[in-house]
């Protein structure tokens, strides 16, 4: 390997692109070279010994189309410069791009040998699942389209259509149900008396999205009792109300330790009591809270001030769920919102969202379609990792499961040793 590239991290580098032993996350700003690293460790899977991974059995991934040809179009240049050695550049003229060289010193192969291996790579590339994660998401649905429930000609929409439909399918529904022939006048007036109809169509349109889990969403406010995950958090929340109330509370109280001591009531109440201990909040601590909290104060640090300002937000949200009045909105809207998902999917459309909502239940509720993807790819590379959600997450660790193993929550899944390869740069979250 040429050793005058003026770059002080290149054994870490080197590291990241050859080492297959284990799992390796690599984080790195802006402009650090990522995708060129990426690039290299995808050249160095389809020639490394033993075991060399077929292009096809790759899947590199990122999150937008323009970065995934990007990725594309750089793993094809080099390819195609490795199919003629003889012309081949070396790092230091190349960006630090790996070289013919660079993988015959480390593998021992003959040009003929990487040659070969990089034409049979060009011949497969557009096989390959390089793309974004909703293009794989697409691909493994289309693969299995009973188990998925789609039609494996579906469509993937960009948002135009579904507009489309969602704004004849409410303007319908609505003049039915606003009509004098309507069944459900009394709810209407309900919620029209807390709610605008411009808020209503706002909450109908997001129930749509698939990433929406409406059965979930209708047992948690069927019972009012916080679980037990959310009330440790609570319990940590009037820990930490309770602390800088110390630091800082004094015999004649700002509006700041006003506000922050019914504030740690209120995380006390909700975590002993659920929803329902809101009720024992005195008068007085609910019109504290009903107020504004207002510019730091000079005796508070900038920091504290700042997190006590969090805290007393959370509480006031906490006060302002109103259960009753949400049953009644999900009342109204869950025969539409299912209506629209069902005829969109009918129609033969995806959303973006539906994609990876779709994707994320076949890997969880097939075990068998799990294990024949866990084996059909090898290696799974993913840049820009810091813009993932937690669906996106699911998918990514369900595919680099362990083969045999099977966890029906993504924190207990044990990972393929050196299967995932994730790069990310936090400061861009």
């Amino acid at each position: 390997m040429n050793n005058d590239l003026p770059i002080s991290d290149r054994a870490a580098r080197e590291s990241a692109e050859t080492t297959f032993d284990r799992n390796v996350v690599v984080v790195a700003g802006a402009g650090t070279g990522k995708t060129t690293l990426l690039v290299n460790r995808l050249v160095y899977l389809l020639m490394k010994e033993p075991a060399p991974v077929p292009i096809t059995q790759v899947v590199a991934l990122t999150f937008t189309n323009k970065a995934a040809t990007e990725m594309k179009v750089r793993l094809r240049e080099r390819l195609a410069v490795l199919t003629h050695p003889q012309a081949d550049p070396t790092r230091s003229s190349d960006g630090g791009a790996v070289s013919c060289s660079d993988l015959q010193a480390r593998y021992r192969l003959s040009a003929g040998e990487i040659a070969a291996r990089a034409r049979a790579a060009l011949n497969d590339i557009e096989k390959a699942q390089i793309g974004t994660l909703h293009s794989f998401a697409a691909h493994v649905l289309r693969l299995h389209p009973l188990e998925s429930g789609v039609d494996p000609d579906f469509k993937e929409d960009d948002g135009l259509r579904f507009e489309e439909q969602f704004t004849a399918a409410w303007d319908c529904w609505l003049d039915q149900e606003l009509s004098r022939a309507g069944q459900r006048h009394h709810l209407w007036r309900s919620v029209l008396s807390s709610a605008t109809l411009e808020a209503v169509k706002a909450l109908a349109r997001s129930l749509c999205n698939e990433l929406v889990d409406l059965g979930t969403l209708q047992q948690q406010l069927a019972r009012p009792a916080v679980t037990p995950a959310i009330s440790s958090w609570i319990r940590l929340m009037e820990d930490r109300t309770n602390q800088l109330m110390n630091a800082y509370d004094r015999p004649k109280r700002r509006k700041v330790e006003h506000m922050l001591a019914a504030t740690g009531s209120v995380m006390r109440l909700v975590a002993e009591k659920g929803l329902p201990g809101r009720q024992d909040l005195t008068s007085s601590e609910r019109e504290w809270l009903d107020k504004d909290l207002g510019n730091a104060v000079s005796e508070w640090e900038k920091s504290d001030f700042k997190e006590a300002a969090a805290l007393i937000r959370t509480a006031q949200q906490l006060l302002s769920v109103d259960h009753a009045f949400l049953n009644e909105l999900l009342t109204l809207l869950l025969p539409l919102v299912r209506s629209i998902r069902e005829t969109f999917s009918r129609q033969g459309w995806l959303s973006f969202d539906g994609l990876l909502a779709r994707a994320r239940t076949l890997l969880f509720e097939h075990p068998s379609v799990r294990e024949r993807i866990k084996r059909d790819y090898r290696a799974v590379l993913v840049d820009e990792f810091q813009d993932t959600d937690p669906v996106q997450y699911e998918i990514i660790l369900a595919v680099s499961e362990r083969q045999g193993s099977r966890a029906d929550v993504w924190h207990d899944m044990l990972l393929e040793p050196g299967k995932l390869f994730i790069v990310g740069d936090p400061k861009q979250s």
